[in-house]
Parts: C-alpha cells; structure tokens; sequence
C-alpha cells in the first residue's frame, strides 16, 4: 500500500468514526457532512494510490526484482512496469560497473607481514539479480566481495617473497585479479577486464628499513666497482704506455746495430742542436759527428741517406 492509500484508509477510519459519534456532539448535520466530506476524500485517495501503487518505475541501469508476497517472481528492466498492489513489491539492484576498495593483511612466503590497497571494479550481471538476490540478498559487498578479495589477496601473497611482490607487482596483480574473478562469478558478480588495480603495499617498519639498508649497500658496492674499473682502466693504460716506450727502445737499437748505425745517431743529434757548436771535441776532426764521412755516405748511396 502507498502512503496516499494509507493516508486515505486513516481519512475513511476518522469519517466512519465521526458518523458513528455525531449524535453525541453539538452539531449532528454538521458533523454529519464533515463525515461524509472526508470520507470521499479516504476513497479518492486510496483510489489514487492503488492506481499508483499499481505501477513501478525501474530507473537506468538498474534491475527490479519481482515479488510476489516475498517470494521472488521474475525480474524487470529499466521502464515503467505494472504491478498488483499489495501482491507484488519490488527491490531495484544497480547492474552498473561500481568500484569497491579495500584493505588486506597477509603474509608473504618468507613471513612478512603485507597490507595491500586494493580497488575493485565490478558489476552485477544484468540476467542473473533474480538469482543473486535470492542468495546473498542486496548486502552483497559487505557479504561476497569483501572476504573474497581478502582470502585471494592471502592466496597470492603466500607465493612470493616481499621483496618479490614488489618486483612482480604486474604479476601479482593478474593472479590476485584471476582468484577474485573465479570466486565472485559463483555469485553471478562480473570483475571489469583488468578491473583490479593495487593502489599501495605496505610493509613492516622493519623491513622497510632493511630494504633500505639494502639499497645503501648496493649503491656503495656499485660505486666501488666503478673505483676498481677506474683503476683497472689506468693500469692497463700505463702498461700499455711502458709497452710502447719499450718497443720504441727496442727498435733504436736494433737500429744501432745495423749498418749505418751512426747515421742514426747524427740524426737525432742534428734533431737535437740548438744551433751552438759543441764545446768539446770527439772524433777524427775534432767534432762528435764527422761531416766528411757523411758527406762520402750521401755520394755512394749507403744507408742512411
């Protein structure tokens, strides 16, 4: 019944009850068609609201379920709908896409204790609220999605290291989002394609300290390794620089011993002079290098040329 028939059935109650007491008050007639005034009202009013009682309205994306003294009857869709009043109610279930978020506490496989943020995008599917009502009934999140993603983000957590959640977070959040889809479909729930996003994981104070203990050392150990290949680098260059100079000595002698050795030497002492005359005297004409015998090479064509 609508609370305008009800209105009118209390209208009807109040003018059967002022006809049955009018011999008693002051005025008869009066009270009299005051009785009969409210109680065309109460009929009028309750004629208007079984007429509308008589029809239901289901609104965009939403279902109604369809009763019939409780008992659930069929489902409607989004329009205006007949019913009969005081046989059949209704109770609307949204089958758009909602978002539900959570917080769940698990263990990882080396036995740190993980929070994990979650948000969950899903929807009611449109041809099975007759039967999902008849389950679970409208409390369907607190009921069916909460504890399943709870006991699927458990499952999974179990199979990793915390530190391995954090490197395989795509991973982990395909195989928590597969556990969640599995059992939320028993219940005709439908999850988004790649509906679950994983907002935050949480870790232990302490563990976050070792994590970042951790970090310090492998950037302490990289930066010494950059040292040590420095050094290396500066060896091997200044044993390649000691090679060279070596080799360099080695052919100066070679070519000291070959013929026209001597060539080489005037060479780089003409490389060598500054233009001044050596102040001590050495070979046959009194000078370290002997000009005549330099001369006679160039004209016979020896080495040295």
């Amino acid at each position: 019944m609508t609370g305008i028939a009800f209105i009118g059935f209390l209208l009807l109650l109040v003018a059967f009850v002022v006809h049955v007491s009018r011999s008693q008050m002051p005025d008869p007639a009066r009270s009299k068609g005051q009785a009969w005034i409210l109680g065309v009202i109460g009929v009028l009013m309750i004629f208007v609201g079984s007429i509308a009682g008589a029809f239901t309205q289901v609104p965009a994306g939403y279902r109604a379920v369809l009763m019939r003294f409780g008992a659930v009857q069929g489902m409607l869709g989004e329009g205006i709908h007949f019913i009969v009043p005081g046989v059949n109610s209704v109770e609307l279930v949204e089958v758009r896409t909602q978002k539900e978020e959570s917080t769940a506490t698990a263990a990882s496989r080396d036995l740190q204790t993980v929070s994990t943020s979650l948000a969950l995008n899903f929807r009611v599917d449109p041809a099975k609220v007759g039967e999902l009502y008849q389950k679970v009934g409208t409390q369907y999140k607190s009921r069916i999605i909460d504890p399943a993603v709870q006991e699927s983000v458990k499952v999974v957590t179990s199979r990793y290291s915390a530190e391995d959640l954090i490197r395989n977070r795509a991973q982990v959040k395909m195989e928590v989002e597969a556990e969640i889809t599995k059992r939320l479909g028993a219940y005709n729930l439908i999850v988004e394609p790649s509906g679950l996003s994983i907002t935050n994981f949480d870790f232990s104070p302490e563990f976050n300290k070792a994590i970042e203990a951790k970090q310090v050392a492998q950037q302490q150990s990289e930066q010494q390794k950059y040292v040590l290949a420095q050094a290396q680098l500066e060896q091997q260059t200044d044993i390649a620089r000691a090679k060279g100079k070596a080799e360099a000595a080695k052919l100066n002698a070679e070519a000291l011993r070959a013929q026209g050795g001597s060539l080489v030497i005037a060479r780089e002492w003409i490389t060598k002079w500054d233009g001044k005359l050596p102040q001590v005297g050495g070979g046959n004409n009194g000078y370290m290098i002997d000009i005549k015998s330099l001369m006679d090479s160039a004209s016979e064509g020896r080495p040295g040329r």
